[in-house]
């Protein structure tokens, strides 16, 4: 019967039996709980002290380094090489990370493994997103229930920033370095805790610039950062994007969203508002996942899959729990740029970003 019955697989149009779906769904489980031990071997830094050493070494040698419990570290050990992620020499019982893996495993541009620490923070709010699925549940999830999600978003979006912000996508977008030289007034909306602002203000110190974000303790950490650069050219705000000062109309060449917007709970009212603040043919800048709007057009792309769980666990819920729409970090290009559209935006486009995974989305503010 296996031999017979057969099914159309995910990827690339070829056929699969019922054997080998369950199959690639149980490889599709170990590789989620792998994830959970990827992040250990980050936090705990064990990838960093493995791949220092000149020689292997035993799983003792590695938690007397590491200042950690053997039995926790060979367990994980363990999980590393079953995965093989980690070799071991069976005969004396030694692990080593070989010279081609190092990169992307420990601290530097290439740690590729640094996001498995999505998973643990999504975790910690699974039991209230599965709530939220439920008709009589929740709308949404509140910020509260994702307590180092800040400082997680910070921390990767510093190493894309600073690998290709000011060397890759301002320079992409035709115009734009010479108008931030001349001096001009930028807005930072949905800022964080202003690393993206703050690199702008450096490279363009001719120019002001302004971050906003709804939480206190980004904004807090963003002026502390600022005050110890002695950054005199840029400003940091609580403010509700959707409700910007009166006295703003007219004001700012530049509005930038780093992968920000999809998560704003009224994305039409800050495209307005965003509008209104605007100078005649000021250019708004939207960073965003480099997807479709349609979930079929994204099958084969890597960012794909983790990007709707992450959208389903946090983007979409947290959006949902202050009444927004729920727009998705999935919410793709062809959405986003009939939304600019609809909004007074013109001269609409869009560049992937050099890893491919982003694409910078660019509209001009049309004159009245």
């Amino acid at each position: 019967m296996d031999g017979e019955i057969r099914m159309r697989k995910a990827e690339g149009g070829s056929e699969e039996s019922p054997r080998e779906f369950a199959d690639r769904m149980m490889k599709t489980v170990g590789a989620a709980t792998v994830s959970l031990a990827l992040s250990l071997g980050c936090e705990t830094g064990l990838f960093n002290v493995l791949a220092s050493q000149s020689e292997p070494i035993t799983s003792h040698q590695l938690a007397e380094s590491a200042g950690m419990k053997e039995r926790y570290v060979r367990e994980w050990l363990g999980s590393m090489v079953v995965a093989s992620i980690i070799e071991m020499n069976p005969d004396d019982q030694t692990y080593f990370v070989p010279e081609s893996r190092r990169p992307f495993l420990t601290n530097g541009p290439c740690n590729i493994v640094a996001f498995s620490g999505l998973v643990p923070m999504l975790c910690q709010a699974y039991d209230s997103v599965l709530s939220c699925f439920k008709e009589d549940g929740p709308k949404g999830v509140p910020y509260s229930q994702y307590p180092r999600f800040h400082s997680f978003m910070d921390h990767m979006s510093r190493k894309m920033h600073d690998n290709c912000l000011i060397q890759d996508m301002i320079p992409s977008i035709g115009g734009l370095e010479e108008l931030l030289e001349s001096g001009v007034s930028v807005l930072d909306l949905g800022c964080g805790q202003g690393h993206a602002t703050m690199l702008m203000a450096q490279r363009f110190p001719d120019s002001t610039f302004y971050g906003l974000d709804i939480s206190q303790e980004a904004i807090g950490e963003a002026r502390a950062e600022a005050s110890r650069l002695s950054l005199t050219n840029c400003r940091f705000m609580v403010q509700d994007a959707s409700s910007l000062p009166d006295t703003w109309s007219n004001t700012f060449h530049l509005v930038t969203f780093y992968d920000a917007f999809h998560d704003m709970p009224r994305p039409e009212t800050v495209l307005r508002e965003t509008q209104r603040v605007m100078v005649d043919d000021g250019i708004l800048m939207m960073m965003e996942v480099n997807v479709h709007s349609s979930p079929h057009k994204n099958i084969g792309n890597p960012r794909a899959i983790d990007g709707y769980v992450i959208s389903m666990l946090h983007c979409t819920p947290v959006s949902m729990f202050f009444g927004g729409p729920g727009l998705g970090t999935m919410w793709g290009k062809e959405n986003a740029s009939e939304m600019l559209k609809q909004h007074g935006f013109g001269d609409i486009t869009m560049k992937p970003s050099k890893d491919r995974f982003n694409v910078v989305i660019t509209g001009k503010k049309k004159k009245d």
